[in-house]
Parts: structure tokens; C-alpha cells; sequence
């Protein structure tokens, strides 16, 4: 984002005529009223910029002067931390009357360029032509960020669709209601289903709603806005269990392959113990028989105490042999089991490749180690597979993040009242980002910003690039908002 301004448009051109005129004399050397042209047109210039800059000076001494004592802040946003720094800063003993606004961001920033209210609460940054309008009223603008969030989308770790680079223009397009996307192929990667999921509006309303509103471009995201397959989560355990068949069938999955050696071991076992078990009591049948001939034929009384021995020890081999092929039948039937349920898993982890959610960053780091997340690339290339970081998503550079923003002019920023509740603010930041979940600043990002309201640096003023577009979804249909 650029911070210097841009010389106006009778600047350039009084300056490309003049260019013109001095080419042309210095060219031809004809023309002997060339420079007097040339002085004319930049005679023209300054005039005009005076006029300019004396209108503007009338536009500014013409705003309303804000109360002293009083502070009024506009701007709603989907997660702002803004009406609970009010409290707090109220809880302090502060004596400035607070005033909290709910219009939409779009609003808010018209009243901040018409000199109404001192700050305006939002999740997107002004805008060219809201900047302009407060240029037009001879009003600088600062933006302060509080914090940043942003929404990632993942598959499971460990897991290949054909790409790690989606557009903001096909999440949409896969997540919208009515999509047509029902192959990873479709979106020009491989040939595996896509079944989709995020968040449930009652459970994660935050997530929820930021996701409609910056990638589906919902004014009041609902469940209609989502394709109809969609498979909503209430826990984050839910999302896993969704991507990856569940942890527990997960690690069950990861033995299938020692399983199955396993189970070839035991079968091994089992028939082997089985013919073990055979040869025993044909042994014992044996004995018995030769017993039984040896007592018919009246051998001696050594010859039949030998015919009884032999089947003393046929007995005890049927009872051990008995006893191996019941545990060796035991081990198998274990075994097999163990083996159906790694191939149940498998299947089932396999079924999920191609699963894919949304969830707020906050989410994903707890469980990162278990997701795989797309970049994130704009339709335009400008921001380009950009990784889901803290630090991208701090910058803004991540185009799925957002940014808690508190946006004012140094008009306002000459108020004690002002500056008393950003410094507050500021210091607090951190803390508030760490419990909404949201990303906070760095001690750095905070010293700086800090310096601005202490005078020991001047603050970045904002200067949007050409033609930026409003993204302020709340907005959309509101009566009450200006056409645009």
C-alpha cells in the first residue's frame, strides 16, 4: 500500500503542457513566445492550485468541531474487540463520554471524513474514493491495526490432490451454494471427489461469518449461502474425523500393513499346530492299538509296560498338541480380526483423500501438524500462493486474512480524547487478540504505533491505490448505505 500522495491531476497537467511548449520552442526555436507560454501555463497551475487548496481550507474550517470530553466511534465488524476495549477503558476511571456507533463500516467512514465521529471500527481498509472524500475536506488519514484473523483452507496431512495453490475465485466457487464441483479435477488438479466442510454458524459463529462475508460475499452469511452437501462441524474433532477418517481409524489404518504380516504369521501357526495336532492322535490311535495287540497276544510283562509307556506320552502329546492348536486357532482369530479392522480403517482414510474445510487459523495451528493447507492466490496474480502464516496473515499479504482496524484523521488524532483511548487500546491489544483467538501484534508493530500517539514519529497516512473496491459485504442492500 502506498503512503505518499500523488501530485493532482491539474499538477500534471499544467506540467505536461508545459513540457510541451518547451519542447516545441527549444525544437523549432521559432516560436519567441514559447516561454511566455510556458510561464502562463505554470502561472495557471499555481493559481489553480491555490484555489484548490483555499477550497479545501473551507471545507475543513466548515467541520463540525467534536465536543471536548467525548469520544464516538462508528463501524461494525464481525469479530471486533473494539466494545469490549470500551468497557475496559470505562473501568479504567476515564472521564471521556464514549459513544459506540453500530452502522455499517461504509457508513462509518463517511462520518469520519465528514468530521462526525473521531473513529471508525472496521475489518477492511478505506477505500480511493473514501479517502478522497476526506482529502476533499483537507483530512489525512491514519489507520491503526489492532489485530489480524484470517480463514485457512486444508486437506489432511500427508495427503495429494495434485496442487497446493487455490484462487480466491475457485474457493468460492467450490464452497458457494450451487456448485458444480464435485472433482478436484474440475478445478484443474487430480482426478479425486471433493467433499466439502467448515464450521456450523451456531458453534463458530466468527469463522462462519467471515467466511461468508470475504469469500462468498454474503451481507448476513446462513447455511442457504452453502452448497448443499455441505458437511457442517460443531467441534474441531469433527473436522479432523471428516478429513482423515478420524484419528482413531487414522492410526488403526497406519498398521494394515504389519497387520496383514501378522495375520499371515498366525495362519502359519494355526496350520501348522493343526498337523501337529493330527499326528498326535494318530500316534495316541497307534499306541492304543499296539496296547491293546500286546495284552491279546501276552507279551511279556516288559513288553506291554513298554506298549503302556508309549501311550502315557501319546496322551500328554494330544493334550499339548490339543492345547497349541487352541491358542494357535486363538492368535488367528485375533489376528484376522485386528486384520479387518486396519482394512476397514484404510478404506475409510482412504475415502477421505480429497475431503477438504475451512476453519479460522486459530484452529489449524492447535491441530497443523495434522492438515495440509492450500495457498492462497488472488484472481489477479498480485498476491500469489501465498502460505497461511502469522506473519501473512499479520501483513495482509495472505488474501484470507482480515485485519482489525481503527481507522482516524490527524485532525482527530490532536485530541487528547483520541489519543487517551488508542494508547489504551494499544497496550491491551495483545492480550485481547490472545483471548478472541485472533492473531496479535508484535511487540514491534506496537512500539510503533505507540510512537505515533506520543508525537516521537509522524503516522504512516494512507493512501489506497487507484480504483480499490469497497469490501464491506454488511453494506450490500442496506437502505441506509450510500449508492456507490
Amino acid at each position: 500500500m502506498a503512503t505518499r500522495r500523488t501530485i493532482g491531476r491539474v499538477t500534471l497537467g499544467a506540467v505536461a503542457l508545459a513540457g510541451m511548449l518547451l519542447l516545441a520552442a527549444c525544437s523549432q526555436d521559432v516560436d519567441p513566445d514559447a516561454g511566455d507560454l510556458v510561464a502562463d501555463a505554470q502561472a495557471q497551475d499555481y493559481a489553480a492550485q491555490a484555489a484548490a487548496q483555499h477550497q479545501v481550507k473551507q471545507a475543513n474550517d466548515a467541520l463540525p468541531e467534536r465536543p471536548v470530553g467525548t469520544l464516538a466511534i462508528d463501524g461494525t465488524t464481525t469479530f471486533s474487540l473494539t466494545p469490549d476495549e470500551v468497557d475496559r477503558y470505562n473501568a479504567t476511571g476515564s472521564a471521556t463520554e464514549i459513544t459506540l456507533g453500530k452502522n455499517t463500516q461504509d457508513q462509518a467512514f463517511q462520518e469520519l471524513c465528514a468530521g462526525k465521529i473521531d473513529l471508525v471500527d472496521s475489518e477492511r481498509r478505506i477505500t480511493r474514493s473514501e479517502w478522497e472524500a476526506c482529502q476533499a475536506v483537507g483530512l489525512d488519514v491514519v489507520q491503526f491495526q489492532i489485530a489480524s484473523d484470517g480463514i485457512v483452507v486444508a486437506i489432511k496431512s500427508e495427503s495429494d490432490v495434485g496442487g497446493d495453490c487455490l484462487s480466491t475465485d475457485q474457493v468460492q466457487e467450490t464452497w458457494r451454494a450451487g456448485s458444480p464441483i464435485t472433482n478436484w479435477s474440475q478445478l484443474g488438479l487430480d482426478d479425486v471427489p471433493v467433499a466439502v466442510g467448515g464450521p456450523s454458524q451456531s458453534s463458530f459463529p466468527v469463522g462462519f461469518e467471515t467466511f461468508g462475508k470475504t469469500v462468498l460475499g454474503s451481507p448476513a452469511p446462513g447455511p442457504t449461502d452453502l452448497r448443499s452437501d455441505y458437511f457442517s462441524y460443531d467441534r474441531f474433532g469433527q473436522a479432523r474425523t471428516f478429513l482423515n477418517g478420524g484419528a482413531r481409524n487414522a492410526r488403526i489404518a497406519q498398521t494394515y500393513a504389519d497387520s496383514a504380516r501378522q495375520l499371515g504369521l498366525r495362519k502359519s501357526e494355526l496350520v501348522s499346530s493343526r498337523q501337529v495336532r493330527i499326528d498326535a492322535h494318530n500316534e495316541l490311535d497307534k499306541a492304543t492299538a499296539e496296547r491293546a495287540k500286546g495284552i491279546r497276544d501276552k507279551r511279556s510283562p516288559a513288553a506291554q509296560a513298554k506298549d503302556e509307556a508309549r501311550v502315557v506320552a501319546a496322551r500328554a502329546a494330544v493334550t499339548k498338541a490339543d492345547e497349541a492348536a487352541r491358542k494357535a486357532r486363538v492368535g488367528f482369530d485375533r489376528a484376522k480380526a485386528r486384520a479387518a479392522r486396519a482394512a476397514t480403517a484404510r478404506r475409510t482414510v482412504e475415502r477421505s483423500t480429497g475431503h477438504v474445510v475451512y476453519a479460522r487459523f486459530s484452529s489449524y495451528e492447535l491441530f497443523e501438524e495434522e492438515l495440509r493447507p492450500f495457498e492462497i492466490t488472488t484472481p489477479d496474480g498480485h498476491r500469489n500462493c501465498v502460505f497461511p502464516s502469522q506473519t501473512t496473515i499479520a501483513s495482509g499479504d495472505y488474501p484470507l486474512s482480515t485485519q482489525v482496524l481503527i481507522t482516524t484523521t490527524t485532525r482527530s488524532l490532536k485530541r487528547k480524547e483520541v489519543t487517551g483511548f488508542l494508547k489504551d487500546y494499544l497496550e491491551s491489544a495483545q492480550e485481547a487478540a490472545t483471548a478472541a483467538a485472533m492473531i496479535g501484534l508484535t511487540d514491534r508493530a506496537v512500539a510503533e504505533e505507540l510512537q505515533w500517539l506520543d508525537g516521537v514519529h509522524r503516522p504512516v497516512l494512507v493512501v489506497p491505490a487507484e480504483d480499490e473496491p469497497a469490501t464491506d459485504p454488511e453494506a450490500i442492500d442496506t437502505p441506509a448505505a450510500p449508492a456507490r
